[in-house]
């Protein structure tokens, strides 16, 4: 029923007077104060030219008999969301009779109705003209806001649609790649022994010549295998929607991750304390690998001259629960502390063994289970990692 666009046309402000000569008198003052209207004979009428795209209505009250009122509902009923046509409804003169009032409760729902009362003043008259004017310039106004929010509401749509698709090739030729890189890597370990068995292991320069090939390819598949978690991480697709739901205990997590690192733990005599921890969203086996990595790291990272201590502690604030490994190592400088969880992005590239993935696969593991995580330190003091997580 409404019009696409802004009336350009003259007749912005229709009147429906069928009786007596209010019709030619509401016009003629209306365009002498520099509003262009039009009289419609009829209620047919004044609807064609509502949907061509008028502006305001003025109608009689006597005009509004049943089969008006029918048609004005069909004409009003389909507004868009930002239209609230505005109607100015001219009252019967004098005392208002039951009739009246029963055909303004009719029309009221309709649109955005305006009462005026007759006998008209003019001024009454163009202050009514004039809200009901500006009322639907507003909704212009809203109208071509609302348009240009869908419009970067689908351009936005089609740019996220396209990153999404991006990232999942991305994702798929790491995977694929880091399979792919497996195979000659194992011919080149092999080669490398059927060279020694053949040329005879007592050649000093070729057996340190084969170690360092063997210290190259164990590198190498340990970053494979780096590369592997990660593009797992990042596939939201792989998900365990059993373990999402049923949430992760991060006691069980630790357990496991400590399990795994039995060996280190007992070699490296490292005492680990962890109070009670929480049931929060998330999949256990996963926040295991975080365990695993945050302890590693404090084991790798940890100062010669006394053994490694690790306090793991949880707390709840804001609506959300903090875990916290902290550990007595070297520590490092806070300015690196974001950086650390890059990507290949390692403080220390020659003294410590590494792929620079561990910590980017850890936070990307915290955020994909609607998380997030942080680390504080300070150089021979220690460092503190944490990871906030949304309980179940």
């Amino acid at each position: 029923m409404c019009p696409e666009t802004e009336s350009s046309g003259r007749h912005s402000v229709l009147i429906h007077a069928p009786y007596g000569k209010d019709a030619g008198l509401i016009r003629n003052e209306l365009e002498a104060a520099g509003f262009p209207a039009a009289a419609c004979l009829t209620v047919e009428e004044l609807c064609a030219r509502v949907g061509a795209g008028a502006d305001a209505a003025l109608i009689a009250d006597e005009a509004l008999v049943p089969q008006a009122i029918e048609l004005l509902t069909k004409c009003f009923k389909d507004q868009p969301p930002w239209s609230d046509f505005p109607l100015l409804v001219m009252t019967a003169g004098g005392a208002a009779t039951g009739a009246s009032r029963h055909r303004l409760r009719l029309i009221e729902p309709l649109a955005n109705v305006t009462l005026l009362e007759r006998p008209l003043r003019p001024e009454t008259l163009l202050s009514g003209i004039r809200a009901a004017l500006r009322a639907r310039s507003r909704q212009y106004q809203l109208r071509d806001l609302l348009s240009e929010l869908a419009d970067n509401n689908g351009a936005l749509k089609q740019a996220n649609g396209d990153l999404t698709r991006v990232n999942r090739e991305l994702e798929e030729f790491a995977y694929v790649a880091s399979h792919d890189l497996q195979e000659p890597l194992r011919m080149i370990n092999i080669y490398t022994q059927l060279i020694l068995d053949k040329t005879g292991k007592e050649d000093a320069d070729l057996s340190q010549y084969a170690g360092y090939i063997e210290q190259g390819v164990t590198r190498m598949e340990r970053l494979i295998q780096d590369l592997l978690m990660f593009s797992r991480t990042v596939n939201t697709d792989g998900v365990s929607s059993e373990g999402s739901h049923a949430g992760a205990d991060l006691a069980t997590s630790l357990s496991e991750a400590t399990s795994l690192l039995h060996t280190p733990i007992q070699e490296n005599a490292v005492v680990i304390h962890a109070g009670p921890l929480p049931r929060v969203r998330g999949d256990s086996r996963q926040f295991a690998h975080v365990f695993q990595n945050l302890i590693s790291n404090s084991i790798k990272y940890r100062k010669k001259t006394e053994p490694p201590r690790i306090e793991i502690s949880a707390r709840e604030c804001e609506g959300e629960w903090i875990t916290a490994v902290q550990d007595n190592g070297i520590g490092f400088d806070q300015q690196y502390a974001d950086r650390i969880f890059g990507l290949f992005k390692r403080l220390h590239k020659d003294e410590y063994p590494g792929t620079g993935l561990g910590l980017a696969i850890c936070r990307r593991i915290v955020e994909r289970y609607g998380g997030r995580m942080w680390a504080t330190s300070s150089s021979g003091i220690g460092s503190t990692f944490y990871f906030a997580l949304p309980p179940v």
